[in-house]
């Protein structure tokens, strides 16, 4: 009896199912890629940007534009 349940058991655990769950690595690689990816497509804030807006526009709260300082005279 013993020996029909293990021949059973080893013709059948080869064809078990078995999870392919992704590591936390892969899951957080991906996640960052995505982030990266929509954030390349914003408005780019930093002091060297260059952009162009288009369209129409509609602003509520404070908007701050610093007036540069004029040049001297000379």
């Amino acid at each position: 009896m013993h020996k029909k349940l293990l021949i059973t058991f080893l013709i059948c655990a080869p064809m078990s199912a078995v999870a392919n769950i992704p590591s936390t690595e892969y899951v957080q690689q991906q996640i960052a890629s995505q982030i990266a990816t929509a954030v390349s497509s914003k408005v780019d804030t930093s002091a060297t940007a260059n952009q162009t807006m288009a369209g129409t526009y509609t602003i509520t709260g404070t908007v701050y534009a610093p007036t540069p300082t004029l040049p001297t005279a000379e």
